[in-house]
């Protein structure tokens, strides 16, 4: 199925008129793509989510000091002044609570087929003893086919 872009009059749901999230099912899509933006928030309110969206990772900050906090966030990896990785790292600093809690799922126009090669990842610098458990733990279970969408 192909997806085509359509313009549509109602702007994407901002900054302007936040009100509190009172839906079990909310969304923050944070991609400064404005057609991707537009289609994304389209698609999903169809499905019945509440959606909210920020065009910067800067925007998004703004907007989540002045909601609760999303069932997830749909988060565009590169971006202008903030890409996806800055912004977690903002938000962990802001509000920790929403890193612990909430999903984040990328949103990249990468080729990240050679990520999704990887078996796992290993955080640098990583403590020997954790480093260790961790080579030992892939060795032991042997490779495993990624998961395929």
């Amino acid at each position: 199925m192909r997806l085509t872009m359509e313009r549509f009059l109602e702007p994407p749901r901002s900054l302007s008129g936040i009100k509190s999230v009172s839906s079990k099912r909310s969304i923050l899509v944070v991609d400064d793509d404005l057609d991707s933006l537009d289609l994304q928030r389209t698609l999903l309110e169809i499905e019945g989510y509440e959606v909210f969206t920020a065009e910067s990772g800067m925007e998004a900050l703004e907007l989540l000091s002045q909601i609760d906090e999303p069932n997830l966030i749909l988060l565009d990896m590169q971006m202008g002044q903030m890409n996806g990785v800055e912004f977690l790292i903002a938000l962990e600093k802001k509000r920790p609570e929403i890193i612990e809690k909430v999903p984040v799922i990328f949103l990249t126009g990468m080729d990240v087929v050679p990520l999704s090669k990887a078996a796992g990842f290993i955080r640098k610098p990583a403590d020997k003893n954790d480093f260790l458990k961790a080579v030992d733990r892939f060795v032991k279970m042997g490779f495993q086919a990624p998961y395929k969408h």
